[in-house]
């Protein structure tokens, strides 16, 4: 019965659900959890055939076509534990159907085409209408949301600016949990200009955009930052951003060998060429190995590989092994995030109707990291030996960066340590070389410096000044020296588990003395802080929802009986919106750009 209920609510929705997963409980064997997902939730699976071809056997293929695109829509029940009452855990509304695979379903339910009311037109021309609906007051239900999102949290920051018409023309805004994640993994940030791009892309603007996001941010700028090759991009973080690194996406100047050279060079000399750039550990030992290769393949007259030597400290490693980057290299990252968008959000959206599905999207998002930190929290990962600093860091690192350092220090006992050398007469720079066992004798050991008066060792791989990680050369000298306990110098915050513990918002407790207003303000984003961690818990369970739910009900009745008595209040919260009318006009459309122009060489704007 209860699984008919939930086909026949998900056919309401215009899509079918199946039979997902169920639990059962160990000690009655009685099903205690289920969960129902859409008929398009998953992906095709292929293991069968692939296996079979692997073994030799034939291949049988189905005249089906794939039927699932990985739609998320679900929805998980769970059993009370008193009585026979099953209640919703977990429910998933956004589904990924597209509006023709909308118009098929709703065909099955209603019996063929002629008894829907309505055709595939009626249904693109209905979300056609509901876009025209907010033509004209686009730009004012935007703004008036963002005043509204400010309202309810005081830590909301918002901007925009309108041009010499008065029609809208770009806007910033980051509520208090992107604040937040800045304060903590702010230090690096990756910026991909190339999602949907448009002509506004100019100097001025990312200035404008990046001096806003700066001024929205609690914290200083980036240490590193990571983008497209994108000229005025780059004039831009020279200005707002003159003490931050800026790296160019190695994956995207890779991706263009192939095109900027010819096929046969490619073929013959990319290999070598990507070599260079992978086990050069200097700027110098770069520079000599790339006029060789370069030299061998006969490139040294292409304009682009000329054009990208100049540029070799923007992108090459070996010019950023001293520079914390959170192990990224390219803007990937970002680029993986806008496929996630991507599902959420399209070119053809309002203003207001980008923002409302953008928070969807977000929301997700965070839903995911909400379970990541969970299973940090509660997973235990199985530790290979009995190391005790395997021990001790699979207590700190999340599940992600653990899964990093065991493989360091799985690999660090195929490494041998031998005393080099000593560089000044007291004794206290000690140069060691660090070889693998397995390595042949031409190959050259990596250098490893241990300054005894400051206790700090720095190895020339460069893995933990660029990831944040003790390399395998570290953790071998670490053991031949009987540390058994990683130091704190070595431990990253922003890698551990309780990265995020203990954040509060101190952005508006300066000055609260000075006005009763920012009085309130401090007291709220404090209470605003502490309600998140609460909200961020509780639904992990359904005892720890329903607890929560029964306190705060609990709490309302008391501040209520408390606001009956005297008390003084310190202005309005909410801030007093203007009786005159903005009239600020929507934004004209803007069309997408073509590839912007490549940067100069040196020698390129001398001739001109």
């Amino acid at each position: 019965m209860m699984r008919l209920h939930s086909t026949i609510n998900a056919r309401e929705a215009s899509f079918s659900a199946r039979y997902s997963n169920s639990k059962k409980n160990k000690v009655t064997n009685e099903v205690v959890w289920k969960q129902f997902v859409c008929f398009k939730a998953g992906q095709t699976d292929e293991a069968r055939s692939v296996k079979r071809a692997l073994s030799g056997g034939p291949i049988k293929t189905r005249t089906r076509g794939k039927v699932r695109t990985d739609c998320k829509a679900k929805m998980s029940i769970i059993k009370q534990q008193t009585g026979s009452d099953w209640s919703v855990s977990v429910f998933t509304e956004e589904a990924n159907i597209p509006t023709c695979h909308q118009m098929q379903l709703s065909e099955i339910e209603c019996g063929g085409p002629e008894n829907v009311g309505c055709t595939e037109r009626d249904i693109r021309n209905f979300e056609r209408d509901l876009r025209d609906e907010q033509k004209g007051i686009d730009a004012e239900t935007v703004i008036e949301f963002f005043t509204s999102e400010k309202e309810k949290d005081s830590t909301f920051s918002f901007v925009y600016e309108t041009d010499s018409g008065n029609m809208f023309k770009r806007c910033l805004w980051a509520d208090s949990r992107s604040r937040m994640t800045y304060s903590v993994f702010g230090d690096v940030i990756g910026f991909d200009s190339t999602y949907n791009t448009n002509n506004d892309e100019k100097t001025d603007s990312y200035i404008w955009l990046l001096n806003k996001f700066l001024e929205a941010m609690p914290t200083d700028a980036p240490i590193a930052i990571i983008t497209d090759q994108d000229p005025a991009m780059t004039k831009a973080i020279a200005q707002v951003f003159p003490k931050t690194v800026h790296r160019y996406c190695l994956w995207h100047i890779l991706n263009k060998f192939s095109e900027k050279i010819s096929p046969v060079a490619f073929r013959d000399h990319y290999k070598s060429i990507k070599n260079v750039k992978k086990i050069s550990t200097s700027p110098e030992e770069f520079e000599q190995s790339w006029v060789e290769v370069i030299k061998y393949a006969k490139l040294e007259q292409n304009s682009w590989i000329l054009l990208m030597y100049e540029l070799r400290h923007k992108w090459i490693p070996a010019y950023f092994s001293h520079v914390f980057f959170a192990g990224m290299s390219s803007s990937q990252r970002s680029e993986s995030s806008h496929s996630f968008f991507k599902k959420y959000v399209s070119n053809k959206n309002s203003l207001m109707d980008f923002i409302t599905r953008f928070n969807r999207a977000l929301r997700r998002q965070r839903h995911n990291e909400l379970v990541a930190d969970h299973i940090d929290m509660n997973e235990h990962p199985k530790i290979k030996t009995n190391c005790p600093m395997e021990t001790q860091m699979v207590k700190v690192y999340t599940k992600k960066k653990w899964m990093e350092f065991q493989e360091e220090m799985s690999r660090s006992h195929g490494y041998s340590v031998q005393h080099a050398s000593t560089r000044d007469e007291s004794d206290d720079i000690v140069i060691y070389n660090v070889m693998s066992f397995q390595s042949c004798s031409s190959s050259k050991p990596r250098l490893l410096v241990h300054d005894i008066r400051r206790d700090h060792i720095s190895c020339n791989c460069g893995k933990f000044e660029f990831d944040g990680i003790p390399c395998r050369h570290m953790l071998a000298f670490f053991r031949i020296s009987q540390i058994f306990e990683l130091p704190d110098r070595y431990l990253l915050k922003r890698w551990a588990r309780e990265a995020k513990v203990g954040i509060v918002y101190t952005m508006d407790d300066e000055n609260t003395n000075d006005d009763p207003t920012n009085f309130l303000v401090s007291r709220r984003s404090k209470l605003s802080y502490k309600a998140s961690i609460l909200i961020d818990d509780a639904p992990l369970t359904n005892e720890r929802t329903k607890f929560l739910d029964e306190q705060l009900d609990y709490l309302h009745g008391k501040i209520k009986e408390m606001s009956s008595s005297p008390t003084t209040v310190y202005g309005s919260q909410k801030g007093e919106r203007s009786n005159k009318s903005r009239k600020i006009g929507d934004p004209s459309g803007i069309r997408t750009k073509r590839c912007g122009k490549r940067m100069l060489s040196s020698k390129e704007k001398s001739i001109f």
